[in-house]
């Protein structure tokens, strides 16, 4: 259905009106109408009756505020955080999480029938966590000061400001422990504190990173705006070392490049060791600050298995976007040969150490960019098999049109944004059948979903078979 297109909206910025909330958008507003005319509002649940003040108008919709609810909806639950609407890490904590779920296999149905053309693909229903809170193993930390006391926290809602958060309910206990730590150490050092100011890149403590494993063993990164170490930062790598059980290491990694890019490759240790292991999926896998790695290592065991069980024995697999090697190292034993290619050079190096160690001699290592890489590949070692894990913004156009290209039968596409994946599927369906997709709760309380799909090479006489019916895969 296209558009409706308004000579003029039914509203003015500035009216105060009584809004029907009634869906979820992916991005985390609520959509709401008046008139039917579309308004989108932060922290709105559906089913629920809102006074809400227009903030900004646009042709076909408006964005809005709550004022207050009229009429709470069935769905609404109070959200267990004090900083819960003003801190931007959260979106849905004030609605269930059963209704939570629901919303965001809604989102990767109404993708693949959006951008892919595809509304007969069977979506399965979230695999969820049991408890949907402390369920993640890294914080980067934004530093400020707020009424002469230095804070840790992260960017408020839709802004560049900090905001000082004591507790967060979505990190495992162990690191609001050690922030907990640096923050009283911070504010010892107080008068020394020098804080990054990202507008003049100037200042010096830029983030504080702290990653944990699932044995409560821990590694602090200061990412710092300078080569030297400074006085206040020795004095808090200090009280974590003498205050914080299982303590790894700590590290100073200095980034001196404008921008938001959060680490540099420039690092020295403080204290103990620059990495920390995590064990997942039967796997010892050494994590530096910087290491991509699911924020939950029992999130990843389901990313394992799924690509254990499709992807056939003897396969040659190549793994783009290939972080530490997560998602197929722990099928070495069942693939004749894995290749992994990552652009990131401390990850690379430390699974090129993992595979020497272990003797894992079906497993070569690439560290480069996956769209440099993905041609010599598909054209020299004969791969029968991809497993792509692709940043937010999807797969680069250059590997798009190598898998086209390619005679690879099997695919399979883990996504962390059902957006993306979709205009990928769109530009593959004309060489690849969407054989399944699982959704994948990894971020509870958040708009965010994961998903996994498996993609077969088109055969003679099933062109046509995506739209006429759901593929059923059991």
């Amino acid at each position: 259905m296209a558009k409706k297109s308004y000579e003029k909206p039914p509203i003015s910025k500035g009216d105060e009106l009584d809004i029907e909330i009634m869906d979820l958008a992916y991005g985390g507003d609520s959509v709401g109408r008046y008139k039917n005319f579309t308004v989108f509002i932060p922290y709105g649940v559906p089913g629920s009756l809102v006074r809400a003040r227009i903030t900004e108008l646009k042709k076909n919709f408006a964005s809005g505020k709550i004022l207050r609810v009229i009429t709470e909806s069935p769905a609404y639950t109070k959200p267990v955080c004090p900083y819960f609407g003003e801190c931007g890490g959260c979106d849905w904590m004030n609605i269930k999480y059963t209704a939570q779920v629901q919303y965001k296999h809604k989102f990767v149905k109404f993708m693949l029938e959006k951008s892919a053309g595809l509304p007969n693909v069977e979506v399965g229903q979230p695999i969820t966590f049991d408890n949907p809170l402390y369920y993640r193993n890294r914080a980067q930390y934004k530093a400020a000061i707020e009424d002469g006391v230095v804070k840790m926290g992260f960017y408020r809602a839709r802004s560049h400001e900090v905001i000082g958060v004591d507790k967060c309910m979505i990190l495992q206990p162990k690191i609001n422990e050690i922030a907990a730590v640096i923050t009283k150490a911070f504010n010892e050092r107080k008068k020394e504190i020098s804080l990054y100011d990202e507008k003049s890149n100037r200042g010096y403590l830029r983030h504080v990173a702290i990653r944990v494993n699932m044995k409560g063993e821990s590694l602090v990164t200061f990412v710092v705006n300078g080569r030297d170490i400074q006085p206040f930062i020795s004095y808090a790598a200090e009280a974590v070392r003498l205050n914080v059980q299982g303590l790894k290491g700590t590290v100073l990694n200095t980034n001196t490049e404008p921008g938001n890019n959060v680490f540099s490759d420039r690092e020295k240790t403080i204290y103990g060791q620059p990495y920390i292991t995590e064990r997942a999926a039967g796997i010892d896998f050494n994590l530096n600050s910087s290491s991509f790695f699911q924020v939950n290592a029992l999130s990843l065991e389901k990313m394992a298995a799924f690509v254990k069980e499709n992807i056939k024995p003897g396969a040659k697999v190549l793994d783009l976007y290939g972080g530490v090697g997560a998602l197929t190292l722990p099928s070495r034993d069942k693939f004749r040969e894995i290749f992994v290619v990552e652009i990131d050079t401390g990850a690379a190096q430390r699974l090129h150490e993992m595979t020497v160690r272990n003797n894992y001699h079906n497993v070569t290592v690439v560290n480069g960019r996956a769209e440099d890489a993905v041609d010599k590949f598909m054209n020299d070692v004969r791969i029968t098999d991809l497993v792509i894990d692709p940043p937010r913004k999807g797969i680069h156009p250059k590997i798009l049109a190598a898998i086209r290209r390619s005679k690879i039968e099997n695919i399979v596409y883990i996504s962390c944004n059902p957006a993306s994946f979709a205009r990928d599927i769109n530009e593959l369906k004309d060489n690849y059948f969407v054989a399944e997709v699982q959704t994948l709760d990894q971020f509870p309380q958040t708009y965010h979903v994961e998903l996994m799909a498996r993609l077969e090479k088109k055969k003679a006489g099933r062109e046509a078979e995506q739209n006429a019916r759901p593929h059923h895969r059991f």
